[in-house]
């Protein structure tokens, strides 16, 4: 099976619930597939909680699910362990083994959900749990194209920098999902055992290309505002908005041990040099959640 995603031709031995089909024939950048992830012999350059660099191999042991490896920004391989399945399987591969790829191929690469508004991107990044996918979807709900639910390419060699999407689906827990009235678009769960599903997103872009980037909007929870407070949003100057997009790196902290942090300090300012940031800032939960696309959605208009 190919795929694109992030810009990147995919082939792999089995499917994945993430990016768009892709013609086979030329070699393709990434291969996914299935064999044995033996110990590294070489000595670790660090050690995580639940993997580890070896030079540019990367190790993830998922007890139970998965241990992976991804090499060279070329290949993933994937050893599931005991009765994960495929669907088990995958986000692990789709998340942090992509993230590895990337990182090894230097690219720029966000913690957003994406949304396209009159032909350009806007970047929702935040860290798990800031409500990303559902913002997303609440966006998606009053007009603008999903692009893509987790990982934000950025490619910065053009005029301007663009967005390559990473192919997924919205990812929704049943809350939101009900609150949205998405149920007719709910499909299968993200992980067995989890009341998060994907869901096909009402207003797609429907095509693997890139979009400029017209804004970066990070999202930041009030602290147990009583009652919940409106949301509120402000555009930053670049001083401030560096150090914030650096935490929305996808897997920052493997970034860093890849000793990549000089790059990326180098393309977050060449980035934010061309693209206004904004930080939104929203109570959770489901609160305010229209109120939160309108603002992001006049902060657009505001960067055009």
């Amino acid at each position: 099976m190919h795929y694109r995603i992030c810009g990147l031709s995919v082939a792999t031995s089995f499917a994945l619930p993430a990016g768009y089909p892709a013609a086979s024939g030329a070699e393709p950048d990434i291969v996914v597939r299935l064999g044995n992830c033996p110990d590294d012999p070489a000595p670790a350059d660090y050690l995580g909680p639940n993997w580890r660099l070896a030079g540019r191999r990367f190790y993830l042991d998922i007890p139970g699910i998965v241990r992976l490896m991804a090499h060279d920004g070329r290949e993933i391989v994937v050893e599931p362990k005991g009765a994960a399945t495929e669907a088990d399987i995958a986000p692990f591969i789709l998340s942090t083994g992509f993230a590895a790829i990337l990182h090894q191929r230097r690219l720029l690469a966000l913690h957003a959900a994406t949304v396209a508004w009159q032909g350009r991107a806007i970047a929702l990044c935040g860290p798990t749990g800031a409500g990303k996918s559902t913002l997303a979807a609440a966006l998606c709900q009053v007009g603008t194209g999903f692009v893509g639910d987790d990982i934000a390419a950025i490619r910065l060699e053009s005029h301007e920098p663009m967005v390559w999407p990473d192919g997924r689906q919205h990812r929704l827990w049943a809350d939101a999902i009900d609150h949205l009235a998405l149920t007719q678009q709910q499909g299968a769960p993200v992980r067995s055992h989890m009341r998060k599903f994907h869901v096909t997103p009402r207003l797609a872009q429907n095509q693997p290309g890139t979009l400029p980037l017209a804004a970066v909007v990070l999202l930041r929870m009030q602290e147990n505002p009583m009652p919940p407070a409106p949301p509120r949003i402000e555009r930053l100057n670049l001083a401030d908005a560096a150090p914030l997009l650096l935490k929305q790196v996808y897997r920052v902290t493997l970034a860093k041990k890849m000793g990549h942090e000089p790059i990326l300090f180098g393309q977050i300012a060449a980035l934010l040099a061309q693209v206004p940031a904004f930080l939104l800032e929203r109570s959770p939960g489901l609160n305010h959640l229209e109120a939160s696309a309108a603002l992001v959605l006049a902060a657009a208009e505001q960067a055009a």
